[in-house]
């Protein structure tokens, strides 16, 4: 059947089956062209060239079985290219191996733009040529000129065709294997011989997983119900020893109408106690087999949703590459542990994070290789990522050995940025001072590049593992490296809570981070200056009482006597909470808030009761850092801002066309900031000495005054040198970046680079 004659559904699932395993093949081939980069000897360089001509085959079969043209064209040239190196056995040079590499990038957004019905985001004419070229250079070992290329413009459903948008590309195919080309169109449904596997959409899966908490919840509602049961039988027997002590009266005075009327209410109530012990029975039965189809299947959808971490991790290799080399430094990666499999969501989530932590290890973390040799180190940076279980946890280690973080940097930054004041600093550990390169809007970087400095990485880093109830610190020596410590759950589904009462209401705390509950005496409290804390296992802990943190009118505790208090962990870190009542320990089915509530603050979701209330999820990682953040101690204290209306963030926009400054004004008064505009650095200067900014944003190229010159008036000025200036501009080169930082400038932002949210970024981290 031709394609075209597929219903949509059916056309659709086909591309994501073929996109899937596109997915996988273009890993593999990645994987196999870094490792002949580093080099092979004969033997297995035979076997991975062998394996990447393959895989390209493959793609290019399963390509064209589902019309996606771009991409099977791609595939067959990577096929031509690895067919001749197989038959000379010989390694790839690193043009080639760059190639390749943007081979897989091109046809993971050819698929893309098939998918999507748009033309492709690359030049095609101009890549399939330098493909063609590199084919006929290796059979010939000398470049000739274009030969057997026919480039036609393919129509999308959806677009018109265009001379100047190319869509699609054929290639006269002089080695085509077309007796495999049915073989392939198979591999296309995503099934391969003799494989006991199919391909599952991640949405039913999900949907199982909705199915398998409802009956969690079921089953939760059902206990509750048989504790109900149990009451109501203790109600019973209490109503049975009652009208006993009546009968035996009635016998006693001989009160025939009464006696009557007793007898028979005993017989009620015997009836009564029969009926309840046998719904109590069958309550209990059906709890009993519940708990074991919920738990079967809660494991059952609990291994569908797991896959092994290297479907992220194995990335991690290209990226250590590419970068290093954007930066010209040399760095290698070890992984180890990623067979080991996690939720999919979980992986999701820390995909972003953990390839930022890649970038800024070899950004900020590995030195040139002239550093490293003066350091007496090797000239090719080491790192190490590690995936290890610990119960039902998940631990990720990134660990390099570079120049480490700089702590007397991370102090100076952290008062630049009005992060921290001096005093406050002095009083912090050295993990406290170390945990500041967390905080939204720290980068100790000097300029910022579109490799990391953007000063919300890290702070990016911990937000999302935060959402999945997972935490990050850091061990550093300065010299000698850095390491990255991830820890989330194995699974998101269910958990386990410790319902509290606060400020009246019932609230949950994840059990995973509740160390212990104890009961402590009013004068084990101890008064540590303005703080208060309580001895845990010989040491003290800050106390803090949970409505404070959660910001609600407190309840006394039902007794002034004994104050029951959760000891709540986050790492090293550990807080004790006074609460009014610590009410039970129980599984629970965690919900996720819906927009506009998915980001409040300290909260982790909701669940509810069998008696359908709904409890409000605590945050626990949040709760920690609230509690060390707010300053709000046991004895409440008032905020010396209190009462003080907040000041809008004033900003300076100098530029002199009068598109970007509307464009850019545009942008910032949407998200809350006060703008004020100037056409050129000499009225922007004038304007900062008759008035008060939080901020300057300049271009470089304008009348009367430039750019530069406007910077280094406010950063030679003693009362306007603490201003930020981001310098925005088409400016790319190194030369006008360094001299952004020569003249103060606290961030470079180029034009060509430019998106609203980069922008916002950088001025949240400016404005603090």
């Amino acid at each position: 059947m031709d394609i075209e004659q597929l219903d949509p559904e059916t056309f659709k699932l086909l591309c994501e089956t073929f996109s899937a395993e596109l997915a996988e093949r273009l890993q593999i081939i990645t994987e196999d062209l870094l490792k002949l980069e580093k080099g092979l000897k004969d033997d297995l360089r035979r076997k991975t060239l062998d394996a990447v001509f393959r895989e390209a085959h493959n793609i290019k079969g399963a390509a064209r079985g589902v019309g996606a043209e771009l991409v099977g064209t791609i595939a067959h040239l990577m096929e031509s290219l690895f067919s001749v190196l197989m038959q000379e056995n010989i390694d790839p040079v690193p043009e080639d191996i760059d190639l390749c590499l943007e081979a897989v990038d091109n046809m993971r957004g050819a698929m893309s733009s098939f998918s999507e019905g748009i033309p492709a985001g690359f030049d095609v004419k101009e890549f399939t040529n330098r493909l063609e070229c590199a084919v006929r250079k290796n059979n010939t070992g000398t470049a000739l000129p274009e030969k057997q290329i026919c480039i036609e413009t393919m129509a999308v459903s959806g677009e018109k065709e265009a001379s100047d948008n190319v869509t699609g590309v054929s290639v006269s195919d002089t080695c085509d294997n077309g007796g495999e080309q049915k073989q392939e169109n198979n591999i296309a449904l995503g099934t391969k011989p003799d494989a006991d596997i199919i391909r599952v959409a991640v949405e039913k899966i999900e949907r199982i997983t909705s199915l398998s908490e409802e009956l969690l919840a079921a089953k939760l509602e059902t206990e509750d119900h048989l504790s109900d049961m149990q009451a109501l039988r203790g109600e019973v027997e209490q109503l049975t020893k009652t009208f006993s002590h009546f009968q035996s009266m009635m016998r006693f005075n001989g009160d025939s109408l009464y006696k009557n009327v007793i007898d028979e209410s005993m017989n009620n109530i015997a009836g009564i106690k029969k009926i309840a012990n046998r719904l109590q029975k069958g309550i209990r039965s059906v709890v009993n087999e519940m708990n074991s189809i919920s738990s079967s299947l809660q494991n059952d959808t609990r291994k569908l949703r797991l896959v092994p971490a290297s479907t992220l991790i194995k990335s991690a290799v290209r990226t250590v590459r590419d970068v290093a080399r954007e930066l010209g430094k040399k760095a290698d990666i070890k992984i180890t542990g990623d067979d080991i499999e996690m939720d999919r969501v979980v992986l999701e989530h820390i995909r972003d994070p953990l390839i930022h932590l890649l970038r800024n290890a070899i950004d900020h973390g590995i030195e040139t290789p002239g550093e490293r040799k003066i350091a007496n180190k090797p000239e090719t940076g080491k790192l190490v990522l590690t995936v290890s279980s610990e119960g039902n946890q998940i631990v990720i280690s990134l660990e390099d050995d570079g120049s480490g973080i700089n702590y007397e940097k991370i102090k100076s930054a952290a008062l630049k940025k009005k992060i921290v004041n001096q005093t406050k600093l002095e009083g912090m550990t050295r993990e406290e001072v170390l945990d500041i390169i967390f905080h939204p809007g720290f980068s100790s970087k000097e300029i910022i590049t579109n490799i990391s400095g953007r000063g919300v990485g890290l702070d990016v880093v911990r937000t999302n593992l935060q959402r999945i109830k997972g935490s990050v610190r850091v061990e550093t020596a300065e010299g000698k490296g850095t390491k990255f410590i991830l820890r989330m759950p194995l699974t998101l589904s269910t958990d386990h809570g410790v319902l509290v009462c606060s400020c009246g209401q019932i609230f949950a705390i994840q059990a995973t981070y509740v160390e212990r509950v104890i009961e402590i005496r009013p004068d084990e409290i101890v008064d540590v200056e303005a703080s208060q804390t309580v001895l845990y296992e010989g040491t003290p802990i800050p106390l803090r009482k949970l409505s404070d943190i959660l910001e609600m009118k407190a309840m006394e505790p039902a007794s002034q006597e004994s104050l029951p208090v959760v000891i709540v962990s986050k790492g090293k870190r550990k807080i004790a909470f006074l609460v009014e009542e610590v009410m039970s320990d129980r599984e629970i089915v965690i919900k996720q808030l819906q927009p506009p509530l998915i980001a409040v603050r300290n909260v982790a979701g909701a669940t509810m009761t069998g008696n359908g209330v709904i409890v409000i999820v605590l945050n626990a990682s949040d709760l920690v850092d609230s509690a060390f953040r707010s300053g709000i101690h046991s004895k409440i204290l008032i905020s010396e801002d209190e009462g003080k209306v907040k000041k809008e963030p004033q900003i300076l926009l100098v530029d002199d066309s009068i598109t970007t400054r509307t464009l850019v004004r545009s942008i910032l008064e949407n998200n809350g900031y006060m703008v004020t505009t100037a056409v050129n650095g000499k009225e922007a200067w004038q304007m900062i000495q008759a008035r008060s900014f939080d901020l300057v944003v300049t271009d470089i190229q304008m009348p009367v005054m430039d750019g530069f010159e406007l910077t280094a008036h406010i950063k030679g000025n003693v009362k306007f040198k603490d201003i930020p200036v981001i310098i925005i501009s088409s400016l790319a080169s190194e030369s006008d970046k360094k001299r952004g930082i020569e003249v103060g400038a606290d961030a470079y932002i180029v034009k060509g680079q430019f998106e609203s949210k980069a922008l916002l970024d950088v001025v949240k981290q400016m404005i603090i």
